[in-house]
């Protein structure tokens, strides 16, 4: 992909990124803020303190665990461009070396009449003979590995998010396991979709779904590369003369042609992080629905916003590693589809170019993988508002209990 288009989908994807924060500044927040002060004042002191114990750690784990997630993602990223670039140095730099000096040798035969007086046509012929064959083309970069860790570093990200989330967790509870807590057992059923918006809920296993059939449909068209490795699409193509008039000549010449393509290289290890990534979402939403819910029936609503807005930060991240692992298979499969459309044919004695149908496919498949980068980006919008809001809902609950703590101390004291 060039600079130029990579520098603009980052600065949309980053103009979504932050519309979608402003909005959650303003609207969501003070929603739920909302809806805590009004269930709240509805509590007496003791209970409200016990409200507050409800939202106590997500927030700040949530942060801590969305930061490192990021930290990840970004140090991946740069370890794959800098570890590409290196490949392409190592693959092509002989190349280019042995092309500029095939050149400047011509040029330099073409002046020898100029440089050398007396220098004869024999001489120049011997000059060109000297210099021996240019490169015929470019060897094939050995690429596949840097590709993989650049294309697999969203699920990682949202592994150790979620990874890390349930490390902090785990080790909050082992340190509140002395405190007095009583919890009522579950009256109905709850499961993985209990708390959170379905929709959302549901995406990270849709995603999971559409990514596992799209590698796998990839895989069973990959050919092998130069190294073994299923990483390219083989298609049969003519090739053709250029014709003394312009245009394509006959006779055609049936042969293949090769482009880099998600094969089975790519395509298994990705599969294999994306299940286990949605087996650990499953674990959390599962953990987070049937731990054992107040026995204060006055603060159950308390604790379904807390249990909502925790769900939603899980969903959110895992979607977004999801679908932006989605849409960038969708997007070079569809332009790998895109590049070998074009073909040669015979009408009527006559060569013409035309596009296979594979055209079509290849575009919706691309203008796919751009709509599920953007859904990414909204999801990543949701985890973070769920994180804002746990955040602003846990500092609301403390202030509340802890003004009437001080007020009820204020009056004792009179």
């Amino acid at each position: 992909m060039e600079i130029l288009t990579s520098t603009n989908l980052i600065l949309i994807a980053a103009t979504i990124l932050v519309a979608g924060l402003v909005w959650v500044v303003i609207r969501s927040v003070p929603r739920t803020r909302g809806k805590l002060k009004a269930e709240t004042a509805k509590l007496d002191s003791p209970t409200r303190r016990a409200a507050a114990t409800l939202l106590a750690g997500w927030g700040a784990a949530a942060g801590w665990a969305l930061g490192a997630g990021i930290a990840v993602y970004l140090a991946s990223r740069v370890a794959a461009s800098v570890w590409l670039r290196a490949r392409t140095d190592a693959d092509l730099g002989p190349y280019y070396d042995a092309t500029e000096e095939n050149f400047q040798g011509f040029m330099a035969c073409q002046r020898l009449p100029e440089s050398s007086s007396g220098a004869t046509e024999t001489e120049v012929q011997h000059c060109m003979d000297a210099l021996g064959e240019a490169p015929i083309g470019p060897p094939e970069v050995n690429d596949a590995w840097p590709l993989l860790l650049g294309w697999i570093s969203p699920l990682v990200a949202a592994l150790v998010v979620l990874g890390l989330l349930a490390l902090l967790l785990a080790r909050r509870r082992a340190a509140a396991a002395g405190e007095l807590a009583v919890h009522s057992a579950a009256l109905r059923p709850r499961g993985i979709m209990s708390f959170g918006p379905r929709w959302a809920l549901a995406i990270p296993g849709i995603a999971a779904l559409l990514l596992v059939g799209l590698l796998v449909v990839t895989g069973l068209n990959s050919s092998p590369d130069s190294w073994g490795r299923f990483t390219q699409l083989v298609v049969p193509r003519n090739s053709s003369a250029a014709a003394p008039d312009g245009g394509y000549g006959l006779p055609l010449t049936p042969g293949t042609e090769s482009t880099l393509f998600p094969g089975w290289f790519f395509g298994i290890p990705l599969m294999v992080v994306a299940l286990v990534l949605l087996l650990t979402v499953g674990i959390l939403l599962r953990s987070l629905a049937q731990s054992p819910r107040p026995v204060d029936p006055s603060i159950l609503e308390i604790d379904d916003l807390a249990r909502t807005l925790k769900a939603k930060f899980v969903a959110g991240v895992s979607g977004a590693g999801l679908l932006t692992v989605l849409g960038s298979m969708g997007i070079h499969t569809g332009g790998a589809m895109l590049t070998m459309a074009g073909d040669v044919r015979q009408v009527e004695g006559q060569a013409e170019f035309f596009y296979h149908d594979s055209m079509l496919s290849g575009v919706y498949l691309a203008v796919a993988g751009l709509l599920f980068w953007v859904l990414a980006i909204l999801m990543l919008v949701l985890a973070v508002s769920a994180m804002i809001e746990l955040v602003a809902a846990r500092s609301l609950a403390v202030a509340v209990a802890l003004d009437e703590e001080n007020q009820g101390t204020t009056f004792g004291t009179h």
